[in-house]
């Protein structure tokens, strides 16, 4: 997760003296409550809730539609069945479509709708090792912005990521309801 992490601080950097010049251009990080619901078929469903985090990056072609892509880290879940613990921790990378509605100048409504591509990491305590799996689900999100100054704006959003990993009748379901700060060049 570190390397991923790095990549995206990275990516980030480089990328910025091209948002610079490009008016429409935005980025943000957002923390929150993030919902794993890990369903294990025959054993019932298990929820937890972690603080989750995102950094994203987007640009709005027009004040009403736009496009968004970024990093999602959904955090843990375990389950313990007849002493054999299971963790599964998640996270996503996603590219949407956004959409605007401005009800002043200060204050905007927003959703979105796209794809991501989720890779979960499965550890069960009595084996060795780990395993991975890549799943790609449609997301849906709703949000708010309150613009602060010109470029700078605060959110509060909901983003519903679906079943980021599913082997058999086994399931895990993903959201996150976060804060977070929007910085438009």
């Amino acid at each position: 997760m570190k390397k991923q992490l790095f990549a995206v601080v990275v990516g980030a950097a480089l990328a910025f003296p091209l948002f610079a010049q490009a008016e429409g251009a935005y980025i943000g990080a957002n923390v929150g409550r993030s919902e794993l619901k890990l369903s294990i078929d025959q054993e019932g469903t298990n929820k937890k809730s972690n603080t989750g985090y995102k950094a994203y990056a987007g640009y709005d072609f027009t004040q009403n539609f736009g496009a968004e892509a970024g990093y999602v880290d959904f955090g843990k879940v375990n389950r313990t069945i007849d002493g054999t613990t299971l963790e599964a921790k998640s996270h996503a990378f996603y590219a949407a479509a956004t959409g605007t509605l401005p009800l002043n100048e200060q204050f905007s409504l927003f959703a979105k709708a796209g794809v991501s591509q989720n890779r979960t990491k499965i550890s069960i305590s009595d084996a060795s090792g780990s395993e991975s799996k890549n799943k790609t689900s449609a997301i849906f999100g709703i949000g708010a912005a309150y613009n602060i100054s010109k470029n700078l704006s605060a959110v509060a959003e909901y983003e519903n990521f679906g079943k980021v990993a599913s082997e058999g009748g086994d399931k895990l379901k993903a959201d996150l309801l976060s804060i977070g700060l929007r910085y438009k060049f």
